[in-house]
């Protein structure tokens, strides 16, 4: 599988702020949940003609600490948000914006900083009733020390109401959430094994992403699969002119066996993902 996406990456922390001071902003954006270092809060823009919650839940961290990705490297524990206690609520998709690659000399890890909006969507049951949307996180949240965290973040959204600042804000968070490739523009082509051992083995990709020198590539493998730092290599007549980068796994505690095995890689270049 391959991610990537000719979409910008603009800032929304502005947008959080209108949203913050609107007249709607309560029907829009419920409380603050906290935990022990972080907080989480439900931003909802309605409830659309198709039926499907247009939301997200969003992170706050303090200076200095951070949270992870999906998939978070390394160290750090994935992030789980649970959405069973809402009601009137189908099953809700999760949308991860891109990471930051922290390297702390110990660890490479995959880390939100600040602030963080995740956009959720997901299939209202009765659209002519509200949903109470809830939804419980369990993230680590880390500093010169980590610690797990639990919170509960709710927010009913009316039926037949809509946010245009909230709307906005998602539209913005939804940027900074990678899509498809686009073939020969801005994707990769083919992987393969080129060595290494059962334990650690080493596979090329190769592609074309624009300024790919300068490109940050995110792998992620099968359960038990820790990818290491990709190393971009220019392309080469053997590759088609195409780039190409070496990624090396540990997997001596997988069980998945190395043929057949999966990849998602998500590229972030430039202002694109």
């Amino acid at each position: 599988m391959v991610g990537g996406m000719i979409r910008g990456m603009q800032p929304f922390l502005a947008a959080l702020v209108v949203l913050a001071g609107a007249d709607s902003a309560a029907a829009a954006v419920g409380a603050w949940g906290q935990g022990q270092r972080a907080e989480a809060r439900i931003v909802a823009a309605g409830i659309g003609a198709d039926g499907t919650l247009n939301a997200g839940v969003e992170i706050g961290l303090p200076y200095g600490w951070h949270t992870y990705w999906r998939t978070p490297g390394d160290a750090g524990v994935a992030p789980t948000i649970d959405f069973s206690a809402s009601g009137n609520l189908g099953p809700a998709a999760v949308s991860f914006p891109v990471p930051t690659r922290l390297d702390d000399g110990f660890s490479v890890t995959n880390v939100y900083k600040a602030n963080v909006v995740l956009p959720v969507n997901a299939a209202v049951i009765d659209r002519s009733r509200p949903v109470d949307l809830v939804a419980r996180l369990a993230i680590g949240v880390c500093s010169d020390v980590c610690v797990p965290d639990t919170i509960e973040a709710r927010l009913t959204i009316p039926a037949g109401e809509n946010d245009a600042a909230a709307a906005a804000t998602l539209a913005d968070a939804g940027k900074a959430v990678p899509g498809a490739a686009q073939p020969g523009v801005f994707a990769l082509a083919a992987i393969a094994r080129t060595g290494g051992t059962e334990g650690r083995p080493v596979f090329r990709v190769t592609g074309t992403v624009p300024d790919a020198g300068n490109a940050t590539m995110f792998v992620e493998g099968p359960e038990g699969w820790a990818a290491y730092t990709p190393d971009y290599q220019p392309g080469n007549q053997a590759d088609g002119g195409k780039d190409a980068w070496t990624v090396q796994f540990d997997r001596l505690g997988a069980h998945t066996p190395i043929a057949g095995a999966a990849f998602r890689f998500t590229i972030v270049s430039g202002d694109r993902a």
